[in-house]
């Protein structure tokens, strides 16, 4: 057994997600949108965080949507005095989204995430069940913001993505990490998702 609180919450956010996913596989889950990610995986992680609460006076304690500095984080737990922040993006075949956009908010998520200094713990995941965000060739506007698997993203540089001043959107702001950023998507049946932590 894991003692150590941060160690211990690493473990069941990992370990919800693994669940999780492999319901989603499976078919036992059924997932349409980030919404419904959202609910389904602050599901397990709560039931898991709870019943892991094995120090004397510790307590697990699971928020969605929680303000941070005027922008919500998707799912925020604290295992004691540990806090943890993640962040969800849910990408569907069957949306009609630009996916350039998609894949633009995504990487505003993560940078946004690695902005969040009072969280020990900070995660970021993807779901899709579109190959193209995986595994497609990016090209156009779309490959200055790609997640194609192998992508990195170097830190303290400064992305733009293609359509900056060009279009009427307000998703054209530079994004600098502050650390390096690797897409390496994991693929089971048809679905697949990218961790960032």
């Amino acid at each position: 057994m894991i003692l150590d609180p941060k160690q211990r919450l690493l473990y069941l956010i990992n370990e919800s997600w693994q669940i999780l996913f492999q319901r989603i596989v499976s078919g036992k889950q059924l997932i349409n949108k980030e919404a419904s990610l959202q609910l389904q995986l602050a599901r397990i992680l709560n039931d898991l965080g709870n019943a892991y609460c094995i120090l004397p006076d510790e307590t697990f304690k699971l928020e969605l949507e929680t303000g941070y500095y005027g922008k919500n984080i998707d799912i925020t737990c604290h295992l004691g005095e540990v806090k943890a922040a993640i962040e969800l993006k849910c990408f569907m075949k069957s949306s009609n989204r630009a996916k350039n956009l998609d894949m633009y908010d995504a990487l505003l998520d993560i940078e946004r995430l690695e902005s969040f200094d009072e969280f020990d713990i900070k995660f970021f995941f993807c779901l899709t069940n579109d190959k193209y965000y995986s595994n497609s060739y990016h090209k156009g506007k779309s490959n200055s913001v790609s997640l194609k698997e192998g992508t990195i993203y170097k830190a303290n540089f400064e992305y733009l993505p293609a359509w900056a001043g060009e279009w009427k959107v307000k998703r054209d702001k530079p994004i600098i990490f502050k650390k390096d950023i690797v897409c390496n998507w994991i693929s089971n049946n048809g679905w697949y998702y990218l961790q960032i932590d």
